[in-house]
């Protein structure tokens, strides 16, 4: 998947993205020609480094807002001056959007296309349009874009999964990865990383996925990251000083690692191109091959692949341990073997594909990680260890971020806050877990006419026989609860009524 850094028509972007080796960028038309009154010819060849593959959009977004006032004339003007600037510059854009001005009508934007280049242009779809207008573009257009807005509806992501199989998809304005993998999309433009700078927005790539955290909670977000992004290479005080140029940078190399995760989960495919025939590579002229009889069997035949033997998982393992159960039936207590399931150390990681490649001690190419975590709870004693080692860490953390708050000047850091909450719920945890008791409260009574039942046989007022427990006041309650079988119990008694 492609993916076009949009917005560099402004110099200060196109010059960052030049700098950080962008590949791919995206610039809009009309955001230029607010820029540019294209005096004298503006070319895209002059302001992008020729190693850079440039996506032209139109801009017509801008036109079909609502409340937007631009005359059809105003439109015409507009539109006819853009085909005169990508037939200036078709020689250097990867790619260029049709001039979609939906004030106009669809009529008007279906009737340009016939001037369209067909390798370069990309027609686009809209969603009031429906979906058999797209069905029916996809039988004429190699290339469809289509907005993010458009695909919330999720009637769309199926018929756009099956569309990214025979025609080329490009996703306008895209900023959620879970969109950009709901389809095998051909490219996709954003400017959603400049939000670091235009609305103090902070991207961060944490080694598995993209953290985006607004401007209100930025101080936060920079300080539980501050370690991860000073050993990326980026300037940690620049940063929680609003420094545009290092936000920039920052989003820069997030989206760009964030790109790359997609791509591997899309899976990467290898297109060969067909060579002419040679005299190297060219078919022999071979004599025609013999018939042969449909029941002759033939040595060598592939043999039907046998059925793959299911595995477990890495990280989970079982063990057999004898369960004790009462058979319903018959009452008699039996035994049978069942299976639990164990969480292990996978074993799985490469040190190629680990995130802490850079800095881990024992990293050696092409091997796996060194490190194995042989944590095992089962009794008691190894959970309460296990909360132990928890809160020692916990600790350590509190500790820490609380010399870096002093350090800063003494700023009360909701960071600090936070993992002292956490500490504290650890703490009580472990208290509830070893003052942890068991209270058996029994409570019953029988009417004059009942039969003979439990209470009968315990007190004896009416049963044939002595009764099971003596009288109160005879015998002491521990020894009663031990006559009926309980040899540890908590005897709570009620305060005497008062007279």
């Amino acid at each position: 998947m492609i993916f076009y850094f949009a917005g560099t028509e402004i110099p200060s972007h196109r010059t960052l993205c030049a700098d950080q080796q962008v590949p791919h960028v995206g610039m809009s038309y009309m955001g230029l020609r607010r820029r540019v009154k294209f005096a004298k010819p503006w070319t895209i060849g002059s302001h992008y480094p020729p190693e850079q593959s440039v996506y032209l959009d139109s801009g017509c977004h801008t036109l079909n807002r609502a409340g937007v006032e631009v005359t059809p004339t105003e439109i015409q003007d507009i539109a006819d001056h853009y085909d005169e600037f990508v037939e200036q510059n078709l020689d250097r854009v990867q790619a260029y959007t049709e001039f979609d001005a939906l004030p106009m009508g669809r009529d008007w934007i279906e009737a340009r296309r016939q001037h369209l280049d067909p390798q370069k242009s990309i027609v686009v779809w809209h969603e009031e349009w429906g979906l058999d207008v797209l069905k029916r573009m996809a039988d004429t257009y190699p290339y469809i874009a289509v907005g993010q807005g458009t695909c919330g509806d999720r009637d769309i992501i199926p018929v756009l999964r099956s569309l990214s199989r025979q025609i080329k998809l490009h996703g306008m304005g895209f900023s959620s990865p879970p969109l950009m993998l709901s389809a095998d999309w051909h490219s996709v433009s954003s400017t959603t990383w400049l939000s670091a700078a235009q609305h103090g927005e902070t991207f961060v790539w944490t080694g598995n996925e993209m953290k985006r955290y607004p401007a209100r909670y930025k101080g936060q977000a920079r300080k539980r990251h501050r370690t991860l992004i000073t050993g990326a290479g980026f300037d940690a005080n620049l940063i929680d000083n609003d420094d545009a140029s290092e936000n920039l940078r920052l989003s820069l190399w997030s989206w760009r690692h964030q790109i790359d995760h997609i791509s591997q989960r899309h899976g990467k495919t290898v297109t060969t191109t067909p060579l002419p025939p040679t005299q190297e590579n060219g078919e022999s002229s071979a004599p025609a091959v013999a018939a042969t009889s449909d029941t002759a069997e033939h040595e060598g035949v592939t043999e039907p692949s046998a059925t793959r033997v299911k595995k477990l998982l890495p990280g989970i393992e079982t063990e057999e341990f004898l369960h004790r159960y009462t058979d319903p039936d018959t009452g008699e207590r039996r035994t049978r073997t069942e299976h639990r399931i164990n969480a292990v150390d996978p074993g799985v990681r490469v040190c190629d594909g680990c995130f802490l490649a850079n800095k881990c001690p024992e990293y050696q190419p092409g091997e796996s990680c060194a490190y194995e975590m042989p944590v095992r709870v089962r009794t008691k004693e190894q959970y309460i260890a296990l909360l132990d080692s928890m809160i020692s860490m916990q600790a350590m953390r509190v500790f820490s971020m609380r010399m870096s708050e002093e350090v800063e000047g003494g700023y009360a850091d909701p960071n600090l806050s936070q993992e002292m909450d956490r500490l504290a719920k650890f703490v009580k945890l472990k208290s509830d877990i070893e003052e942890a008791g068991f209270t058996f409260s029994m409570k019953m009574q029988s009417k004059d006419n009942a039969e003979v039942g439990l209470i009968s046989r315990l007190f004896g007022p009416k049963s044939d026989g002595p009764p099971a427990l003596s009288p109160a006041g005879t015998v002491s309650a521990q020894d009663a609860l031990g006559q009926m079988g309980i040899m540890d119990a908590e005897i709570v008694e009620e305060p005497a009524p008062r007279e």
